[in-house]
């Protein structure tokens, strides 16, 4: 055999390495993970199915075998963990606008600015949700679900109490009704944050909106010379730690008992009223029928003669891509064809944030009186904008932080209201000249 036949076989036999190795590496399957704070098992399989329709659409559009890894059950300590380590997921969720700002700070988040445009975000989601998703000009985040703070109510209690949701118009007749739970025996407000801090920012969001809208916004925007320590704060905090004190608030336990410890005194008939926001059917949906039929909602009673009741608004989470994912394209698909309306009825049916935009009435139309009741709420809200401002989703990080930790340590009288309040006017001041710029929509 000649020399030259011989260097041909082998550029041959290389050249056959090289397309099989190419074709090899085409074939095999990359991972896109995922990861959810979801715990419930009806949620997680919702999500499980959404995201694996997803990543097959993509792979049969583009010719790519893209595997789904779901990890779900990942609440902030362990998303914090996970971003601050090598092991970082390609897609997750973070609980706020205000933890948003903290992670694009750092660097972990990634530009979705591109898809944004690509698929039209300005256009699909409600305004005041789309600004909530940028920073400093760019897209980082997909702002998903929306939700408010409201009031779930015992009928039966209720009833045996001579009250009705409707008697309940204004501050007085609100105590009236606490002060009567209790003397008869039941717990008139149910909440619990030993093992979910963030419970205790529920009931602030409203009370602080209740105050005065426009006050708290031009606080928070720091266009108010005292802003929080001006003495409408101090009476709403006087009044807030009034309850708890007579024990009209969990028996001044709210910070010691947990979330389970706060659901269970209520679905057992032994409290007049749970706070909570519009994502209480996770636990609700799966209760039996006697003791479903028993829940009713309502919007808080005002606290002053300067707020009627309205709903304090908010996003449900923040979808962000991390920084160093190597798989931008699928991600940013996955996030846009999130808000498709075809899944919006598969995440109401099983208490999940749905796209914050407006949405086909249809996909309401398999879900309970109740939840229909709610959701009728939340989208009367949006159309009339009879909205407040809840702390995680319009106040700068620190001083939300402090807003709900600070105020266990009031309850404790660790330390006075006013120093509550000058510290949170200290945070906020701080916050604003180190570049936060807090996204208010204006409300009627």
């Amino acid at each position: 055999m000649k020399k030259t036949g011989i260097l041909f076989l082998v550029m041959l036999c290389s050249l056959g390495l090289v397309f099989a190795s190419a074709q090899k590496e085409a074939n095999e399957k990359q991972i896109i993970e995922i990861s959810s704070n979801v715990t419930e098992e009806g949620q997680i399989a919702t999500q499980q199915t959404v995201f694996e329709t997803l990543v097959g659409e993509y792979n049969q559009t583009h010719g790519i075998q893209y595997e789904l890894r779901f990890v779900s059950g990942q609440g902030m300590d362990i998303t914090n963990t996970r971003m601050s380590s090598k092991d970082k997921p390609d897609i997750f969720t973070i609980d706020s606008p205000a933890d948003v700002h903290r992670y694009q700070k750092d660097g972990l988040l990634l530009d979705l600015t591109p898809y944004a445009k690509q698929y039209n975000w300005e256009g699909t989601l409600f305004d005041w949700a789309y600004k909530l998703s940028i920073i400093d000009d760019k897209v980082y985040t997909l702002p998903f679900g929306y939700e408010g703070m409201v009031v779930w109510y015992n009928k039966e209690i209720m009833g045996k109490l001579g009250l009705t949701p409707e008697s309940l118009t204004n501050l007085a007749s609100f105590e009236s009704a606490l002060k009567k739970a209790k003397d008869n025996g039941y717990i008139p407000i149910m909440l619990g944050s030993q093992d979910w801090p963030w419970a205790q920012e529920w009931y602030l969001s409203i009370l602080f909106s209740y105050t005065g809208r426009e006050l708290l916004k031009s606080t928070i925007e720091g266009k108010e010379k005292q802003g929080w320590n001006q003495q409408a704060f101090r009476t709403t905090v006087e009044l807030v730690k009034s309850w708890n004190d007579k024990g009209y608030l969990a028996d001044g336990k709210s910070f010691t008992l947990t979330s389970d410890d706060a659901i269970n005194a209520f679905t057992s008939g032994k409290a007049l009223f749970k706070v909570e926001g519009t994502w209480a059917p996770y636990w609700i949906i799966p209760l039996a029928q006697e003791d479903y039929e028993k829940i009713g909602v309502m919007l808080h009673p005002a606290i002053n003669a300067n707020e009627q009741p309205h709903m304090p608004l908010a996003v449900g989470g923040m979808w962000c891509a991390s920084a160093s994912t190597k798989h931008a394209d699928i991600s940013g698909y996955i996030l846009s064809n999130m808000m498709r309306d075809e899944f919006q009825g598969k995440f109401l049916e099983s208490g999940l944030d749905i796209a914050p935009k407006v949405i086909d009435k249809a996909q309401f139309a398999n879900l309970s009186p109740i939840v229909q009741e709610m959701w009728k709420m939340v989208n009367t809200a949006l159309d009339n904008g009879s909205f407040g401002y809840t702390t995680w989703a319009f106040f700068p990080p620190e001083t939300r932080l402090y807003a709900y930790e600070g105020i266990v340590d009031v309850y404790g009288e660790k330390i006075t209201i006013d120093a509550y309040l000058a510290e949170l006017q200290r945070l906020n001041t701080k916050e604003l000249k180190e570049g936060f710029v807090p996204v208010i929509p204006s409300a009627k």
